[in-house]
């Protein structure tokens, strides 16, 4: 959205307009004195002077701010108390110098008010070269506790810092995606509104009383994730009110550094029948070109008579061939389905718990030799020799999140050819769907699947 040319020059104008009618006021103000008429010079040097104070708190501010966005500086700022007051005093002040014509009040005025931009220019300087970065450990998991650090670096080279702040929020991109709001750029992080949505956020706030010039100084803090995914800080912000504390300005930055929270993981006394359920139900043979007998079925003319089963076809009466089984299988593929059916507030819970548990079913395979993989409906098929490691397959599962799908089973992203691809050029292992619908709905995978989870019972 552009800006209108009024409106930037809307401040300026009343501005003008104001500091006019401060000095006619001020310049009659000082003939009445000089007429010895002191009432109605008074109140006309206050009306200077209100004209005055209200240029200062009403247009000033916003001239600034466009300045400093027309030189490409994100610098905002707000009056403190300690401000309020002082202004009050220059207001005070400039009345009794008027008033009394007193050259020394005119000189303390002059001073009051230029260690205003002196302080201005000290604290753009202070927040201009300072590099926040943020160290965070491996392998964190919803629940637990962990700790991650927050690095101030100063790189001025002879300007030291002094009583910096550092303030932002770690918002969770993958609660935001499936809010609809990955898109969004507000021009200030609203943390409550995000909640508000069921956004996971977490403030940061941080204190640095001096840092050298090049200097780095770290804070490290304790937190426990409630919910997995993909973490980030966005809109931090260098805050400093040096050197008087009239003016707590602030300047927004790039901040260096995300982390994945893995979901979750079940105790096993909650969830233990469940689990050795699956694990019973995930087939450990297949067809293929093995030793061991997998299944009969009749014989096709053509054939290499050597497989046939003798004894078997003599007994039914009828040929029938022998199909064998692949070796043991070490490698399976559970294939995510992320798209829910009804209301997406009530399927989320129950989805959660559904992560939590593929996550839990995923370690307890890697524990027992077998090799997993994750993919998610709404990814991209994995490609020859990506990554199917632990950390992977935990990764994929913390970034997953609900998804709206039509009902038409051609419209969902399982039944599209990509999939269908993949599927007759690889071997991915034993393939399980993972889903709230039924296996029948997906009509390119239902062949060549070899179990089905139910999350609904889950």
């Amino acid at each position: 959205m552009k800006t209108s040319i009024w409106n930037l020059k809307r401040p300026f104008f009343w501005s003008l307009v104001l500091s006019g009618l401060s000095l006619v006021c001020l310049q009659l103000a000082v003939a009445m004195f000089r007429q010895g008429l002191r009432r109605p010079g008074f109140f006309l040097a206050l009306a200077g002077m209100i004209c005055l104070l209200a240029e200062v708190v009403l247009f000033v501010p916003v001239l600034a701010r466009n300045a400093l966005r027309s030189a490409g500086l994100s610098i905002r700022f707000r009056i403190t108390q300690a401000g309020w007051i002082y202004i009050g005093l220059i207001f005070l002040i400039a009345v009794a110098a008027v008033n009394t014509g007193n050259n020394l009040l005119y000189i303390v005025l002059a001073f009051m008010i230029s260690a205003i931009a002196v302080s201005g220019e000290l604290s753009r300087i202070l927040l201009s070269s300072l590099r926040v970065a943020v160290d965070y450990q491996d392998s964190i998991f919803a629940g637990e506790f962990t700790s991650y650090r927050l690095r101030l670096l100063n790189a001025k080279r002879w300007f030291p810092a002094f009583s910096v702040g550092v303030d932002g929020h770690l918002v969770n991109k993958t609660w935001l995606a499936a809010a609809g709001l990955a898109e969004t750029k507000p021009k200030r992080l609203d943390a409550q509104a995000l909640q508000a949505r069921g956004v996971p956020c977490m403030r940061t706030v941080a204190y640095f009383p001096y840092l050298s010039p090049r200097g780095t100084d770290t804070q490290s803090f304790q937190v426990r994730f409630l919910h997995r995914g993909l973490y980030r800080i966005d809109a931090i912000e260098v805050l400093t009110a040096f050197p008087f504390g009239f003016f707590r300005k602030g300047r927004k930055i790039q901040a260096a550094g995300e982390l994945v929270v893995f979901p979750e993981l079940l105790e096993k006394g909650d969830f233990q029948s469940s689990l050795e359920h699956q694990l019973e139900t995930i087939p450990i043979l297949r067809k293929g070109l093995g030793a061991e007998l997998f299944a009969l079925r009749e014989y096709i003319p053509g054939e290499d008579v050597r497989h046939i089963h003798w004894k078997a076809s003599a007994r039914v009466g009828r040929y029938l061939v022998k199909e064998y089984s692949t070796e043991t299988l070490q490698s399976y593929v559970l294939v995510l389905d992320e798209g829910y059916p009804g209301n997406l507030d009530e399927v989320r819970v129950r989805y959660e718990r559904a992560i939590s548990f593929l996550a839990t079913l995923a370690m307890e395979l890697y524990q027992r030799g077998k090799s997993v993989r994750v993919v998610p409906s709404h990814s991209r098929p994995p490609e020859a020799g990506a990554r199917c490691d632990l950390p992977s397959v935990l990764e994929d599962l913390a970034l997953s999140y609900l998804r709206p799908v039509e009902d038409a089973p051609n419209a969902h992203p399982l039944n599209s050819a990509p999939f269908e691809t993949w599927l007759s050029e690889e071997a991915p292992g034993s393939l399980i769907l993972c889903s709230f619908r039924s296996p029948a709905m997906f009509f390119r995978l239902a062949p060549h699947l070899d179990g089905y989870l139910d999350l609904n019972q889950i």
